[in-house]
């Protein structure tokens, strides 16, 4: 391999010694050209930072949380990290907003957050049986099949779980009821601080970023 700043042999690296912490613009999947530091875009490691978590009582935007802020009602929800408390909370599907989950048994392998919770279910497991189909086509051909080498037809989570998982072996519950309001930037703040703590609480296997409101996060191919 050459290293992708000075096209000098770096072994099985992508930037040789000397360029170790160079930044440098190359495409990402996601952001498009953008700044790199060694295999990490820059920008995607920004949203691997948590920023919609309640510290000192406060918001993230350092408010205080009293009683009458938007976030109040919700408060003991959002800051008890306890499976066990959270669970008592788990619902089936519905159309409604807030915060979902995706399991194999008892493990969590997906979190993500929707204004109509059953839509987007509806969504995944279409994406799933895309990703199952190619899968097994490709398997015809190729005794031995690269994930992250596919020309892939939807987002890499789901190759990830057709690989590893049968459809019907999946279940898919509500964790956290988010009623809309007429206040759009609350609800979306609300709907964002809610995934985070379920992501904190669950521990999901395949959420490789934090929360981010629906309308800043950016989809990656398929997604």
């Amino acid at each position: 391999m050459k290293c992708r700043i000075c096209n000098e042999p770096s072994g099985k690296y992508v930037v040789c010694y000397k360029h170790r912490n160079t930044k440098y613009k190359y495409d990402c999947k996601i952001h498009g050209n953008t700044w790199y530091k060694g295999r990490q875009c820059l920008e995607c490691e920004k949203l691997k930072s948590p920023i919609y978590r309640i510290k000192y009582n406060k918001d993230r935007l350092g408010n205080k949380i009293t009683k009458s802020h938007y976030l109040f009602p919700y408060l003991e929800r959002l800051t008890n990290k306890s499976k066990q408390y959270q669970e008592q909370f788990m619902q089936r599907i519905t159309e409604s907003s807030g915060i979902y989950g995706i399991f194999y048994d008892n493990k969590c392998l997906y979190v993500g957050q929707s204004s109509n919770i059953k839509n987007r279910i509806h969504q995944h497991k279409e994406c799933f049986k895309t990703a199952q189909r190619h899968l097994r086509g490709l398997r015809l051909h190729k005794q031995r099949i690269h994930l992250a080498k596919i020309n892939r037809k939807t987002d890499f989570k789901y190759y990830e779980l057709a690989n590893k998982y049968k459809l019907s072996e999946l279940t898919f519950k509500k964790l956290f009821n988010v009623p809309k309001r007429k206040n759009e930037f609350e609800y979306n703040e609300l709907l964002t601080y809610a995934e985070q703590a379920m992501i904190d609480v669950y521990k999901p296997k395949y959420n490789t970023m934090s929360a981010r409101p629906a309308d800043r996060r950016i989809k990656s191919k398929g997604e």
